[in-house]
């Protein structure tokens, strides 16, 4: 079937890990009849959990969509991960639906993710109560709790107990007789002037008022209906699937346009099925085997096989309309958050705002001549994963994967491993020290060789000088009167810069020094290029020790986003990693610490500040200065590398 926008209804389920998201799909799946038995995460046969990562880690990784019919109006469901190292897929899941079903387990609080994705969220909302089946739960309480957080929320389904006498819920909208049904008449009437005056004077309101008000305040994100059952035992389930259809708003489009305009919010990679992307179509119609621009990468696609899923089962669609979401299959160079369709219409569409990464890890391929290959594996998991970022350091020869957390890395890897065959280890990233020099130094360095044959000669004084930090290098040529010929000045700048290159002291490379060539001699017959590069090389070393070096490290400047609660725990941490306080503003409810700290210091940070603050902290980091370290961290690479050097002879 072909559905226009007001016979479909897009939403996203969400909420925090563990809060019985898959177990509420589940139900709605087998309610829907498309599944003959109720499939348990437990025991990894659920119908949006496929994956072999989910399954062996009993939560979900990936964003799965689950599309049917229900009496003449097509849902399309999906699925989203609950852990914040996952939260790229549930963002994009968001962005490309019209509305969202908030899980919230009764016997828990609200937490950090919860908020996170809430915030990231401007679309209508509802929640949904869930473990009510669960002993000592109180459903009270859990609508305290949920009132603190949001004063919007309104009680839409009722149980008729917790625990042990949890049997059924029942809707307001549906049951006139319920105790509770007064109360949310007067919640949805006072959204309107009409209604709650008609309310106030005791007048009947009738169901068709009642629910074009309620409809309305869900669009407007006035009213948040508060859901609620069991998902795991199929209590109160059934009841959402029409809510959905009856009070969710109709599938956005971008009016008056015929023109195809498409997002592309997800990929996914299969190397011997071919490439899935996930399309929300947003105007116009689509159809298989339709030729396409894709505007940002200025190319032409061709629409192949076009599919609607149930997790992984896919069913064949030759076309689809404005506001319908459906996957293609084999697009050759489409990747996410690319816009396809008319020109015009791309200012249109809003893409995906998807979280920086936080944390970093080399990646080591255990077998050699394999590296080529690893990079390109890690290529493909940016293509799939926005939230990932990898690239070659060419200062330390590292491959660097960055994600949103450890186990988001983990996963990556383990991903890599299994797609592409490639066994790789993980270790922390090398920090790009340097070396620079406090004092100014004349230095001369003289190369002499005499063997049979023609010699070697090269003669230079060098002046060394420090520049001011970030300045990087500067090579001065104050030769006079012809000291040393012309075209041997360029070979003494290439030993003194590679010299520099390879470091002194400590193997990093020099960094914010002035040479200055200012004297010398040459031999007629022995003097050469290579005799040069060497006296300059040798002139570079030997004054650079005694110019007072030292070590410089790389300092990052932290943005750190956490609530009143945790600030004395969290200014702790940054002072035992020699952190500086910059300032502090308000954001919100939260307070933004602004620091800087050695980058050697931070490297596992995102994983420190998740337990310190229990998840309620975020932060953003990004390069700021060099700046001498202290003694504690220079000596050590010192001997280090003295160490290396003497094992090297």
């Amino acid at each position: 079937m072909v559905y226009s926008k007001d016979k479909i209804r897009n939403v996203a389920i969400v909420g925090s890990g563990g809060s019985g998201k898959t177990s509420l799909v589940e139900a709605i799946i087998f309610n829907a009849k498309l599944s003959n038995r109720l499939g348990k995460v437990e025991e990894g046969n659920t119908v949006s959990d496929f994956n072999k990562d989910e399954i062996s880690r009993i939560s979900s990784v990936y964003t799965s969509m689950i599309s049917f019919d229900l009496n003449g109006t097509k849902l399309n469901i999906f699925d989203t991960p609950g852990y914040y190292d996952f939260i790229g897929e549930t963002i994009s899941a968001i962005n490309a639906t019209d509305a969202a079903i908030f899980v919230f387990d009764a016997f828990s609080t609200i937490d950090a993710t919860f908020e996170y994705i809430w915030e990231n969220c401007d679309k209508p909302k509802a929640i949904f109560i869930n473990k009510l089946d669960k002993e000592d739960v109180d459903f009270q309480k859990a609508m305290n709790h949920l009132k603190e957080f949001s004063n919007n929320i309104v009680p839409v389904f009722v149980p008729d107990g917790t625990g042990t006498k949890f049997s059924k819920v029942t809707s307001l909208i549906l049951d006139p007789s319920n105790e509770h049904r007064d109360k949310f008449i007067e919640a949805v009437a006072s959204h309107d002037d009409v209604l709650i005056e008609k309310y106030l004077e005791g007048k009947e309101i009738s169901k068709d008022e009642l629910t074009k008000v309620f409809k309305k305040g869900i669009s407007s994100k006035a009213i948040i209906p508060v859901l609620c059952g069991s998902a795991a035992k199929n209590i109160g389930c059934d009841l959402i699937t029409n809510f959905i259809t009856e009070f969710f708003p109709e599938a956005y489009t971008i009016p008056d346009s015929d023109k195809p305009s498409i997002l592309v919010f997800k990929s996914v990679i299969e190397p011997h099925t071919g490439n899935l992307s996930f399309l929300r179509i947003y105007s116009g119609k689509i159809t298989q085997g339709q030729d396409i621009k894709n505007i940002t990468k200025r190319t032409s696609e061709r629409l192949g096989n076009l599919c609607t899923l149930l997790g992984k089962k896919r069913t064949e669609l030759s076309e689809a309309l404005a506001g319908d979401i459906i996957a293609a299959v084999k697009l050759k160079e489409t990747h996410t958050n690319d816009i396809l369709g008319d020109e015009s219409l791309a200012v249109k569409i809003k893409t995906i705002n998807f979280p920086e990464p936080n944390i970093s890890m080399a990646v080591y391929s255990k077998s050699k001549g394999e590296e080529e290959k690893v990079a390109s594996a890690l290529q493909s998991m940016m293509r799939e994963d926005p939230t990932i970022k990898s690239y070659f350091n060419a200062e330390t020869k590292e491959l660097i994967l960055s994600g949103l957390g450890a186990l988001h890395i983990e996963v990556a890897i383990a991903r890599v491993r299994e797609r592409y065959e490639i066994n790789v280890e993980l270790k922390p990233p090398k920090v790009a020290y340097r070396e620079t020099i406090k004092g100014n130094t004349e230095v001369q360095g003289k190369y002499k060789r005499q063997t049979g044959g023609r010699g070697q000669y090269g003669d230079c004084w060098l002046k060394l000088e420090p520049l001011e930090r970030g300045k990087g290098f500067e090579f001065v040529n104050a030769i006079r009167e012809g000291r040393i010929p012309r075209n041997y000045i360029p070979s003494v700048e290439k030993g003194v810069k590679e010299a520099m290159e390879q470091g002194v002291i400590s193997g990093y490379p020099v960094t914010d020094i002035r040479v200055t060539l200012y004297d010398g001699s040459y031999h007629e017959v022995d003097s050469s290029d290579m005799a040069f590069k060497i006296a300059g090389s040798m002139a570079l070393k030997k004054g650079f020790v005694e110019s007072k070096p030292c070590i410089l490290e790389p300092i990052v400047e932290l943005e750190v986003i956490i609530p009143d609660d945790y600030m004395g725990a969290v200014m702790g941490d940054l002072n035992s990693r020699r952190g500086r306080v910059m300032g502090m503003e308000r954001t919100g409810k939260k307070q933004k610490v602004i620091a800087t700290a050695p980058l050697s210091e931070v490297s596992s940070y995102a994983t420190d500040l998740r337990s310190i603050t229990k998840g309620a902290g975020n932060f953003k980091m990004k390069f700021s200065h060099y700046e001498e370290s202290p003694s504690s961290v220079a000596q050590p690479l010192i001997d280090l590398f003295q160490k290396q050097q003497q094992e090297g002879r």
